[in-house]
């Protein structure tokens, strides 16, 4: 889809789309000649930035969030806390961490209030740490 078409599908401005790209929160297109083709992921992501920035998250906060999650981050390694799992099943064996990260955009239960005070906890350099670890 061009970048109208996913405006309009996602319903916000192609000035807005561009914006996003601008920041970083939406990755450019693949082009073909000099138009710009946008496919179910860009319109994923656009809902789910539009969706999030409703509840409350920053622009910057968002960026965060998508960093982590395109390094694959659980919600713990971008805390900077142990899981939720861990400290509670210490002594009896190892279970795999929840991926609590990767069903964030689609929490509804969460209060906008809740999230903020969760986002206010990530520094802007965690990534960078976890990512040299």
């Amino acid at each position: 889809m061009t970048v109208d078409e996913l405006a309009r599908a996602a319903g916000i401005t192609t000035r807005q789309v561009r914006a996003l790209q601008t920041r970083g929160l939406l990755p450019h297109p693949d082009l073909v000649g000099r138009t710009g083709h946008y496919d179910q992921g860009h319109l994923d992501r656009v809902r789910a930035v539009i969706g999030l920035q409703a509840e409350g998250f920053s622009l910057a906060a968002l960026a965060t969030l998508l960093r982590a999650w395109e390094q694959d981050l659980t919600l713990a390694q971008v805390l900077g806390l142990p899981s939720p799992v861990d400290r509670g099943r210490e002594g009896r064996g190892h279970l795999e961490e929840p991926d609590v990260f990767a069903d964030l955009v689609g929490q509804v239960a969460t209060s906008s209030m809740r999230r903020g005070r969760l986002l206010s906890l990530v520094p802007s350099t965690i990534l960078d740490h976890s990512a040299a670890s």
